[in-house]
């Protein structure tokens, strides 16, 4: 076997904190599966909740829900059971109080022009609310990308803007390997060997799967202009790319005071990973995942070695945490560690002021510790005093929910968005205040 010491010791290392630290406060119930907050910082105090069915949820500071700000559910593809596509993204412009500009990324119908069979078409779009006006017209969609999706998974969806200006967009890498078109028809574990090729989209610099893209929304009407500084400008690649490599990057996060980005990679088969990135570079999949070696034909015995440099001759960046999931504890998988959870969907390095001893440190969370049962975890890890070392953690809080993002407001609190249901249906979506 092989023996995962450092993930062992981290896993050995998850104890809870005290209990005097934090609690999760309720503000707002009844929502459809929360997936981000955004803060319009105008004074008003209200903060805008982007619901993965679609909808752009306002909330007033009494805790009330005003009508919608934006409403995107007839343009969404048709969701269904354990759902990961939807209104996946959503950014406020910088200068969002004086242009009424927002960001969206989605998942709508196949068009016409795309592959045939294929599943959707991944949409980034600008809308722009009115001056004076309550909602936005859908009339003022500017589409700045459209990208054909083959399957239903591995969807990325994460928007955000830098403190450089720039927009910041996770496309996940396409998730054909699990089978093109409505259904999902190869697990993580039994990907056929002649269906592998759809994971090194994420390596293939030509193709924008698998990437973060980097762009301009001030610049080149009606399109989208490219920092200079984007690393291939000038270089064989596509000029949007910022970082590649990369699975599923499923939440961004712009850290305010470094503005350095934290992605959320959820795990294909055994090790769920947050990244944290300052500088453009190859983040490793499908060659590896997190720290591991990865072999797609047996990845339930990872090799013990496989390359640091990605085919373009970038050294493979590694995560600031990363945690083994739960099928590690099956009995086929031929590595010891002890499972934690399920899969890793937020990450914020805490700036608020309400809960000292948190911060500067890294809060992140696992949708469940068990997929039948709702239990949500809440994670904060402190930065290493050596650069490249995976950061320790430890557990703050376990829900009797699902945790589905983690966000904050203008302020740098934190608040922790959670769903009973396995898709966004119903009304369960829950939204938290972590408080001291």
């Amino acid at each position: 076997m092989i023996i995962v010491s450092c993930l062992l010791a981290l896993a050995i290392s998850v104890t809870a904190m005290p209990a005097r630290a934090t609690e999760l406060t309720l503000i707002v119930e009844g929502l459809t599966a929360p997936i981000g907050i955004a803060d319009p910082n105008d004074g008003s105090g209200r903060l805008f909740i982007q619901e993965q069915h679609g909808i752009v949820q306002v909330l007033e500071p009494s805790g009330t829900l005003a009508p919608p700000l934006l409403d995107l559910r007839q343009g969404l593809v048709t969701l269904e059971g354990f759902e990961e596509r939807g209104l996946l993204g959503f950014a406020l412009h910088p200068d969002f109080n004086s242009n009424g500009q927002v960001y969206v990324s989605y998942s709508a119908p196949l068009r016409p022009e795309a592959p045939k069979g294929w599943n959707y078409t991944r949409i980034v779009s600008e809308f722009t609310l009115a001056a004076g006006a309550q909602s936005i017209e859908l009339g003022t969609e500017r589409i700045l990308l459209e990208l054909d999706w083959p399957s239903r998974k591995h969807n990325g969806g994460g928007l955000g803007f830098g403190l450089d200006g720039y927009l910041y967009i996770g496309v996940g890498d396409g998730g054909g390997a699990h089978g093109v078109g409505p259904q999902v028809i190869w697990s993580a574990f039994d990907v056929p060997e002649d269906q592998l090729y759809w994971d090194r989209l994420a390596q293939d610099v030509t193709s924008l799967y698998g990437s973060i893209l980097r762009i301009d929304v001030d610049q080149g009407f009606p399109g989208y202009g490219i920092p200079l500084t984007n690393p291939f400008v000038g270089k064989p690649g596509r000029d949007e790319i910022y970082a590649w490599g990369f699975r599923n990057p499923y939440r961004l996060g712009i850290d305010p005071q470094t503005g350095a980005i934290l992605v959320t990679a959820v795990a294909e088969t055994l090790w769920e990973a947050v990244y944290l990135i300052d500088a453009p570079g190859n983040f490793g999949w499908p060659v590896r995942e997190g720290t591991h070696c990865l072999d797609r034909t047996n990845p339930r015995n990872p090799p013990a070695t496989c390359t640091r440099v990605g085919q373009n001759g970038y050294r493979i960046q590694e995560p600031v945490v990363e945690y083994p999931n739960m099928q590690v504890m099956d009995p086929a998988t031929q590595i010891e560690a002890v499972g934690i959870g399920t899969a890793v969907v937020g990450a914020r390095i805490y700036r608020g002021t309400a809960i000292p001893e948190l911060t500067g440190k890294l809060i992140f969370a696992d949708w469940s510790a068990d997929f039948q049962k709702p239990s949500g975890q809440l994670f904060a890890a402190s930065p290493s005093p050596r650069y490249g070392d995976l950061w320790p953690f430890e557990r703050l809080d376990v829900l009797g929910s699902r945790i589905i993002s983690l966000d904050t407001d203008a302020t740098g609190e934190l608040y922790v968005l959670t769903n009973d249901a396995l898709g966004p249906f119903g009304s369960t979506g829950k939204i938290f205040k972590l408080l001291p």
